[in-house]
């Protein structure tokens, strides 16, 4: 028997023997660069830290942006009496005001709606704090005040007491300088008695620009009382009236109001709603449309005697404006060319010095600001 052939063993299977790798260049000597990159690479990099936590440090500015526009007849509320709607809108503006970090100021410096000034310039030596409260202050302050014009439109009596005038503010550049600072209370005027701030102003326009005052004077920093002499400055706007260059407020002002009337500003501050406020409680309290059925954006302080004072930031509360959709923006002829250059063709600007300009630039736009009657007269 024949033995069959075995196949023959199989063929290992070998793996290819890598190729040698190649002969690595010689490695080119050490330039310059690299040896100033070893030196200069970590300051940079401390560099880039430092500017990154500089970011979000707080820098010594106050920046203004633009804020809002708030209707305010929903935010007045009559107490012990009727009130009516209106089918228009009375809105009041309003800044958006922060310490920005050194990121936000750049951002601020370059963008056209926003401002910059020196902490300094806005707060004086007073801290964030103590200028808000004194902002909140300021609009509590006003608020009073606007009911006071408003009733007294509508023909009632309000009866008004203080004890004296408060500094705020003291303007740079005039002979007040250096005379009197905020918190200095004034309590008369060449001898006649100033209780309220109606009282100090009617006491200066009976002057004359160059008129030196003696201002009875209790000192903020101290229980003293002086007599101060002040030379009233011509006003830039109009050099016949003179002025002596502080922003005032009533101490311990107290209203005794024939209607209780409420607003509620939340957490907003400063004096800027007043004529609004004003507006917004004579629209409340009497039948018909104040605005015609407009969209109307104001701003302006409200005084005693019903004049209207600027406030400040109305290129802001400008763009507020255009932003809600106002058709009409009411501003003190102080701060009116401001407003124009801001709103272009936007938004129609009128000027108004007083609350009865305020009325009828709004019977012009087909309110019924002349029939407003005098239902406060029915209570004498």
């Amino acid at each position: 028997m024949t033995t069959p052939a075995l196949p023959p063993p199989p063929t290992a299977a070998v793996e290819p023997e890598p190729a040698a790798p190649p002969a690595e260049p010689p490695r080119p000597p050490r330039q310059p660069i690299a040896r100033v990159w070893l030196l200069v690479g970590p300051l940079l990099v401390v560099a880039l830290l430092a500017l990154t936590v500089s970011a979000f440090v707080d820098v010594d500015y106050i920046l203004l942006a633009p804020g809002s526009a708030t209707p305010v007849q929903p935010l007045v509320e009559v107490k012990n009496g009727k009130t009516f709607d209106d089918e228009g809108q009375l809105m009041y503006t309003t800044v958006g005001v922060g310490q920005p970090s050194a990121i936000e100021a750049v951002y601020g410096w370059l963008h056209p709606d926003i401002d910059l000034f020196p902490r300094q310039d806005i707060n004086g030596d007073k801290s964030n704090e103590e200028t808000r409260r004194e902002s909140l202050q300021m609009m509590d302050t006003s608020k009073l005040v606007a009911t006071k014009v408003a009733l007294e439109e509508l023909g009632y009596t309000v009866e008004v007491s203080g004890t004296g005038v408060r500094v705020l503010n003291v303007s740079s550049g005039l002979p007040v300088e250096g005379k009197l600072q905020p918190g200095d209370v004034i309590t008369a005027l060449d001898g006649d008695p100033a209780t309220l701030d109606d009282d100090l102003r009617r006491l200066i326009e009976e002057r004359e620009p160059g008129d030196v005052v003696t201002l009875r004077v209790e000192r903020a920093d101290s229980e003293e009382v002086e007599d101060v002499e002040v030379e009233l400055a011509p006003r830039p706007e109009d050099p016949d009236v003179p002025f002596i260059g502080i922003v005032i407020e009533t101490r311990d002002l107290e209203f005794d109001f024939p209607v209780d009337v409420r607003i509620d500003s939340g957490k907003v501050g400063g004096p800027s709603a007043g004529l609004a406020f004003t507006l917004a409680i004579l629209d409340r309290l009497t039948p018909g449309s104040l605005t015609g059925g407009k969209r109307v954006a104001i701003t302006g302080a409200i005084n005693p005697d019903g004049s209207v004072g600027p406030v400040g930031g109305v290129a802001q509360k400008t763009v507020a404006a255009i932003e809600a959709d106002a058709s009409v923006f009411l501003v003190p002829t102080d701060e009116y060319d401001v407003a124009v250059d801001v709103a272009g063709d936007d938004l129609k600007v009128i000027r108004v010095d007083t609350l009865d300009d305020a009325l009828e630039a709004l019977d012009g736009l087909g309110g019924n600001a002349r029939e407003l009657g005098k239902p406060g007269k029915s209570d004498d």
